[in-house]
């Protein structure tokens, strides 16, 4: 029997789905059978089986059934459109594809199923196969935000270390009552299953968000626990239940305008704390300390979750490790880390490309490059920061955008900001983007003299350029900005103004 196996038949987990409850038992027993039809249908160890399906019964089964049948699991995003998702699954290899989608057409090759047939696929004596801790197990993709989506695996051991240690520090045990409203095709969804079934916790499984639906059930079932973005907790305060039965809400911040977001949570009663993660290290590696004052646990980072993992931030110019109290880029060890970027195809490890990703000091220890900026405490928790290819460079600084682009939302008039470096004769500086709030004119002279009583003069923005709004990019946690829009919507505006 494989790890994610005894993790889940062995826990005393029931969920509760839209449409009924279901024991964690019952849906390995189901997966066995079900991996029993797969490889009676030509699907053998090894080879991926694509999931493109909203969270239920049929997900939580083919999950499973990866597990027993010691196929890998790829996790289909959810809010890709048709080409994104084929993109996907022929990038991965994928032999068959479960999905919920009514599809005009199917990859060559890809024996598709639908997800409505998967409880009448459970009569098949259950697999005979051998798994091992090691085995390959899920993908995941990376959000793309300006490159295609990076295909990044884990295997059974990572994946539920990863849950024991959720499970621990979360205070996941058999008395929680955890929300899971994250989409099971992302590392936060599953993060958060994973943990909720190694503490043999109750779970609620909606198969969306849906933040009034989410809301009255937290209320009425007393929820004690659940994970999510900004936006995810933003749209459930603006409902009337009570949150206040929730203890631990682990968020990332996702949308740069919920500045407020910790403050409004805790004056409902409700104890936002801020994570860590990604797809290559899980969404969950770390939390802030609950008991800490707002300020200081809104931001993400914290302590490690894996009392085996390690953090430390490098000056990105010459790999030195910094000194607490400086910025630099976030390197990570740990047992919740990856096992490598999939081949194009799927045939194994992409070693260049997971190797790129890495670093390796002079005693051969190797280190995962996260491109996040970040500070090291003098407590040895981490404060993360922003991504590295957001960070600014500017007056030969590191500057994360988010310092002016916090100063900037002060401004009455301005909703929301976004801050980019663009390349000038005289150096870089920073140009924002604001979306305006309707209470008076965007008034760039005097927004300027604002940034400037807040913040040195080389890191006041040279122009304020109104949009309407931003351009995004739709990942399985959320909306996520693509600053490199905004970058050419800067370099256009300051081109028109020269000529």
């Amino acid at each position: 029997m494989s790890l994610i196996s005894k993790l889940v038949s062995r826990s005393t987990s029931t969920i509760h789905l839209d449409d009924g409850t279901v024991s964690a038992a019952e849906v390995m027993a189901d997966g066995a059978r079900l991996a029993g039809t797969f490889s009676e249908n030509g699907l053998e160890p090894g080879d991926r089986l694509a999931v493109w399906a909203a969270n239920g019964l049929p997900f939580l089964r083919c999950l499973a059934a990866a597990a027993a049948g010691r196929f890998v699991l790829v996790a289909v995003n959810t809010r890709f459109g048709p080409n994104e998702a084929w993109s996907i699954i022929n990038r991965s290899g994928s032999k068959m594809l479960v999905t919920d989608r009514n599809l005009d057409r199917s990859p060559n090759d890809v024996i598709v199923v639908s997800a409505d047939d998967i409880g009448t696929m459970l009569d098949h004596k259950p697999t005979s196969a051998s798994p091992e801790a090691g085995d390959p197990f899920i993908v995941f993709t990376t959000s793309g935000t300006t490159n295609k989506p990076k295909l990044v695996l884990h295997t059974q051991q990572s994946i539920v270390d990863h849950a024991v240690d959720v499970a621990q520090v979360f205070r996941y045990d058999n008395q929680a009552r955890v929300m899971v409203a994250l989409p099971l095709c992302g590392v936060f969804g599953i993060a958060s299953l994973t943990g909720a079934l190694a503490g043999n916790s109750q779970i609620w499984l909606p198969q969306a968000f849906d933040g009034v639906d989410t809301a009255a059930i937290v209320a009425r079932e007393h929820i004690t626990a659940m994970n999510g973005s900004d936006d995810m907790f933003h749209r459930m305060l603006q409902t009337e239940s009570d949150l206040s039965s929730i203890t631990l809400g682990g968020y990332a911040r996702f949308n740069p305008s919920l500045t407020n977001i910790v403050a409004d949570a805790e004056k409902r009663g409700l104890n936002l704390t801020g994570v860590y993660g990604m797809s290559e290290v899980q969404a969950l590696f770390s939390l802030q300390d609950p008991t800490l004052p707002t300020e200081r646990r809104a931001p993400g980072g914290g302590a490690l979750v894996s009392p085996h993992a390690e953090a430390r931030v490098v000056d990105p110019d010459n790999g030195e490790i910094a000194e607490a109290g400086a910025d630099g880029e976030l390197e990570l060890r740990g047992p919740s880390l990856f096992a490598g970027y999939l081949n194009e195809g799927g045939n194994g490890v992409d070693q260049e490309l997971t190797e790129a990703a890495h670093a390796t000091n002079d005693a051969g220890v190797r280190w995962f490059r996260t491109g996040d900026l970040a500070r090291m405490e003098p407590d040895g928790t981490f404060t993360y920061l922003t991504r590295m290819g957001d960070v600014l460079r500017l007056g030969g600084f590191l500057v994360s955008p988010a310092e002016i682009e916090d100063a900037l939302i002060e401004v009455p008039s301005i909703a929301e900001a976004q801050v980019v470096a663009v390349a000038r004769p005289e150096g870089v500086r920073p140009v924002a983007a604001v979306i305006a709030s309707g209470d008076g004119d965007i008034d760039e002279a005097a927004i300027k003299e604002h940034c400037l009583i807040r913040l040195a003069k080389f890191k006041v923005p040279i122009r304020i350029i109104e949009v309407e709004e931003f351009p995004v990019t739709q990942s399985a946690n959320g909306t996520k900005i693509q600053r490199n829009k905004i970058q050419e919507l800067a370099e256009q505006a300051l081109a028109q103004a020269t000529e």
